[in-house]
Protein backbone atom coordinates (compact mmCIF):
# COMPACT_ATOMS: atom_id res chain seq x y z
CA UNK A 1 0.00 0.00 0.00
CA UNK A 2 1.58 3.44 -0.95
CA UNK A 3 2.43 5.82 2.15
CA UNK A 4 0.42 9.32 1.40
CA UNK A 5 3.28 12.29 1.50
CA UNK A 6 2.35 15.13 3.98
CA UNK A 7 4.23 18.08 4.25
CA UNK A 8 5.22 19.46 7.45
CA UNK A 9 6.22 23.08 8.65
CA UNK A 10 9.49 22.30 9.07
CA UNK A 11 9.88 20.72 5.27
CA UNK A 12 12.09 22.57 3.00
CA UNK A 13 11.51 21.45 -0.73
CA UNK A 14 13.26 21.55 -3.94
CA UNK A 15 11.74 20.41 -7.23
CA UNK A 16 13.91 19.37 -10.09
CA UNK A 17 12.27 20.20 -13.59
CA UNK A 18 14.48 19.29 -16.95
CA UNK A 19 11.99 20.99 -18.90
CA UNK A 20 9.91 24.26 -17.90
CA UNK A 21 6.65 22.59 -17.28
CA UNK A 22 7.94 19.19 -15.68
CA UNK A 23 7.33 20.46 -12.13
CA UNK A 24 3.42 20.93 -12.79
CA UNK A 25 3.22 17.82 -15.02
CA UNK A 26 4.44 15.55 -11.94
CA UNK A 27 4.44 17.78 -8.67
CA UNK A 28 1.64 19.92 -9.28
CA UNK A 29 0.32 18.53 -5.68
CA UNK A 30 3.40 19.64 -3.98
CA UNK A 31 3.45 23.45 -5.55
CA UNK A 32 -0.06 23.76 -4.43
CA UNK A 33 -0.12 22.08 -1.21
CA UNK A 34 3.42 23.57 -0.40
CA UNK A 35 4.62 26.63 -2.61
CA UNK A 36 6.07 28.43 -0.13
CA UNK A 37 8.35 26.18 1.21
CA UNK A 38 9.53 24.95 -2.50
CA UNK A 39 12.32 25.93 -4.53
CA UNK A 40 12.14 25.39 -8.25
CA UNK A 41 15.39 24.63 -10.42
CA UNK A 42 14.36 24.28 -14.22
CA UNK A 43 17.10 22.34 -15.90
CA UNK A 44 16.75 23.01 -19.55
CA UNK A 45 14.97 26.11 -21.53
CA UNK A 46 12.36 23.47 -23.49
CA UNK A 47 13.64 25.31 -27.03
CA UNK A 48 13.20 21.85 -28.69
CA UNK A 49 9.24 21.66 -27.52
CA UNK A 50 7.63 22.47 -31.41
CA UNK A 51 9.03 21.68 -34.27
CA UNK A 52 6.93 24.21 -36.14
CA UNK A 53 8.89 26.97 -34.47
CA UNK A 54 12.68 28.30 -34.48
CA UNK A 55 14.76 26.99 -31.26
CA UNK A 56 15.17 30.70 -30.49
CA UNK A 57 11.30 31.96 -30.64
CA UNK A 58 10.64 28.54 -28.79
CA UNK A 59 12.88 29.13 -25.64
CA UNK A 60 11.60 32.59 -25.60
CA UNK A 61 7.84 31.48 -25.43
CA UNK A 62 8.67 28.81 -23.43
CA UNK A 63 9.90 30.73 -20.78
CA UNK A 64 7.51 33.45 -20.96
CA UNK A 65 4.66 30.63 -20.18
CA UNK A 66 6.40 29.26 -16.86
CA UNK A 67 7.16 33.21 -15.72
CA UNK A 68 3.55 33.43 -15.84
CA UNK A 69 2.86 30.32 -13.91
CA UNK A 70 5.49 30.98 -11.42
CA UNK A 71 3.32 34.47 -10.74
CA UNK A 72 0.62 32.33 -10.20
CA UNK A 73 1.99 29.98 -7.75
CA UNK A 74 4.64 31.96 -6.20
CA UNK A 75 7.25 29.78 -4.93
CA UNK A 76 9.72 30.13 -2.21
CA UNK A 77 12.13 30.36 -4.97
CA UNK A 78 12.69 29.56 -8.41
CA UNK A 79 16.41 29.05 -10.35
CA UNK A 80 16.41 28.81 -14.17
CA UNK A 81 19.26 27.22 -15.82
CA UNK A 82 17.87 27.19 -19.19
CA UNK A 83 20.44 25.29 -21.13
CA UNK A 84 19.15 24.11 -24.56
CA UNK A 85 17.16 21.90 -24.41
CA UNK A 86 18.46 18.38 -25.07
CA UNK A 87 22.19 19.42 -24.56
CA UNK A 88 21.60 18.57 -20.89
CA UNK A 89 24.44 15.74 -20.80
CA UNK A 90 26.82 18.61 -22.30
CA UNK A 91 26.06 20.86 -19.61
CA UNK A 92 26.19 18.48 -16.40
CA UNK A 93 27.94 20.77 -14.59
CA UNK A 94 24.86 22.89 -13.68
CA UNK A 95 23.77 20.25 -10.71
CA UNK A 96 26.77 21.00 -8.85
CA UNK A 97 25.19 24.69 -8.39
CA UNK A 98 22.61 23.31 -6.56
CA UNK A 99 23.29 22.93 -3.06
CA UNK A 100 20.66 20.14 -2.14
CA UNK A 101 21.71 20.16 1.69
CA UNK A 102 19.12 22.38 3.34
CA UNK A 103 16.28 19.85 1.69
CA UNK A 104 14.01 17.86 3.48
CA UNK A 105 12.38 16.33 0.35
CA UNK A 106 13.66 16.39 -3.18
CA UNK A 107 11.49 15.74 -5.96
CA UNK A 108 13.04 14.52 -9.35
CA UNK A 109 12.28 13.04 -12.59
CA UNK A 110 12.20 9.14 -12.95
CA UNK A 111 15.01 7.80 -13.66
CA UNK A 112 13.66 5.48 -16.26
CA UNK A 113 11.21 8.05 -17.97
CA UNK A 114 10.71 8.05 -21.68
CA UNK A 115 11.77 11.01 -22.31
CA UNK A 116 16.25 11.56 -22.23
CA UNK A 117 16.71 14.18 -20.20
CA UNK A 118 14.80 13.66 -17.83
CA UNK A 119 16.98 10.31 -17.09
CA UNK A 120 20.02 12.47 -17.40
CA UNK A 121 18.35 14.96 -14.67
CA UNK A 122 17.94 11.89 -12.42
CA UNK A 123 21.03 10.27 -12.57
CA UNK A 124 22.93 13.59 -12.61
CA UNK A 125 20.99 14.73 -9.40
CA UNK A 126 21.15 11.46 -7.34
CA UNK A 127 24.99 11.48 -7.86
CA UNK A 128 25.32 15.46 -7.01
CA UNK A 129 23.09 14.45 -3.88
CA UNK A 130 25.36 11.53 -2.75
CA UNK A 131 28.57 13.70 -3.06
CA UNK A 132 27.16 16.46 -0.98
CA UNK A 133 26.19 14.18 1.74
CA UNK A 134 22.80 15.18 1.55
CA UNK A 135 20.24 13.54 3.67
CA UNK A 136 16.74 14.18 2.17
CA UNK A 137 13.97 12.22 1.43
CA UNK A 138 13.87 11.86 -2.40
CA UNK A 139 11.32 10.80 -4.43
CA UNK A 140 10.94 10.34 -8.29
CA UNK A 141 8.01 11.42 -9.88
CA UNK A 142 6.13 9.78 -12.88
CA UNK A 143 4.39 11.76 -16.22
CA UNK A 144 3.98 9.70 -19.31
CA UNK A 145 5.36 6.21 -18.36
CA UNK A 146 3.66 4.95 -14.77
CA UNK A 147 6.17 2.90 -12.08
CA UNK A 148 5.74 -0.46 -11.45
CA UNK A 149 4.67 -0.08 -7.69
CA UNK A 150 4.67 3.54 -6.32
CA UNK A 151 5.61 3.68 -2.92
CA UNK A 152 3.61 7.06 -2.22
CA UNK A 153 1.45 9.28 -3.35
CA UNK A 154 -0.56 12.59 -3.09
CA UNK A 155 -4.20 13.30 -3.28
CA UNK A 156 -4.83 15.87 -5.77
CA UNK A 157 -8.60 15.30 -5.54
CA UNK A 158 -9.84 18.79 -4.71
CA UNK A 159 -7.02 19.90 -6.57
CA UNK A 160 -7.87 18.89 -10.09
CA UNK A 161 -8.80 22.49 -11.64
CA UNK A 162 -5.64 23.77 -9.97
CA UNK A 163 -3.16 21.33 -11.34
CA UNK A 164 -5.24 22.39 -15.06
CA UNK A 165 -4.58 25.70 -14.35
CA UNK A 166 -0.99 24.96 -14.17
CA UNK A 167 -0.61 23.14 -17.25
CA UNK A 168 -2.89 25.80 -19.22
CA UNK A 169 -0.32 28.24 -18.64
CA UNK A 170 1.99 26.13 -20.94
CA UNK A 171 -0.26 26.55 -24.12
CA UNK A 172 2.66 25.42 -26.15
CA UNK A 173 2.19 21.82 -24.64
CA UNK A 174 -1.90 21.93 -24.45
CA UNK A 175 -1.76 18.49 -25.28
CA UNK A 176 -0.31 17.15 -22.61
CA UNK A 177 -3.14 17.96 -20.39
CA UNK A 178 -5.64 14.89 -20.99
CA UNK A 179 -2.18 12.49 -21.12
CA UNK A 180 -1.12 13.45 -17.50
CA UNK A 181 -4.23 13.75 -15.92
CA UNK A 182 -5.47 10.60 -17.35
CA UNK A 183 -2.39 9.08 -15.28
CA UNK A 184 -3.62 10.97 -12.40
CA UNK A 185 -7.23 9.40 -12.53
CA UNK A 186 -5.87 5.51 -13.74
CA UNK A 187 -3.67 5.88 -10.11
CA UNK A 188 -6.85 7.04 -8.11
CA UNK A 189 -8.88 3.83 -9.40
CA UNK A 190 -6.06 1.87 -8.46
CA UNK A 191 -7.09 2.98 -4.75
CA UNK A 192 -9.67 0.55 -3.87
CA UNK A 193 -9.16 1.57 -0.46
CA UNK A 194 -10.13 4.68 -0.97
CA UNK A 195 -12.69 5.40 -3.06
CA UNK A 196 -12.86 9.05 -2.40
CA UNK A 197 -9.91 9.61 -3.92
CA UNK A 198 -10.22 10.66 -7.80
CA UNK A 199 -6.85 11.85 -9.22
CA UNK A 200 -3.22 11.03 -7.37
CA UNK A 201 0.26 11.31 -8.16
CA UNK A 202 2.20 8.49 -7.26
CA UNK A 203 5.83 9.10 -6.02
CA UNK A 204 8.85 6.10 -5.78
CA UNK A 205 11.09 6.95 -3.15
CA UNK A 206 14.71 7.24 -3.79
CA UNK A 207 16.98 5.10 -2.09
CA UNK A 208 20.06 7.42 -1.60
CA UNK A 209 22.02 5.91 0.52
CA UNK A 210 22.43 1.62 1.75
CA UNK A 211 20.73 2.09 5.01
CA UNK A 212 17.17 4.20 3.57
CA UNK A 213 14.34 2.94 3.91
CA UNK A 214 12.78 3.09 0.27
CA UNK A 215 9.35 2.25 1.58
CA UNK A 216 8.51 0.08 -1.46
CA UNK A 217 5.58 -2.45 -1.19
CA UNK A 218 6.96 -5.15 -2.88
Amino acid sequence: MSKKIIFTEDDRIAIIAPHPDDECMYAAGVLLLASDKTDIFVLTDGSHGNEERSIKEEAAIRKKQFDAEMAYIKPHAVTWFGVEDTKLLENAGIIREIDFTPYTRIFLPWIESLHPDHRAAASMCIDEIRKQGCHAECYSGEIFKPFPAPSHYIDITSLEEEKRKLIRFHEDQAALEEVVLSLNAFRAAQMMYMPECRFAECFDKVRIWENDNADHKR
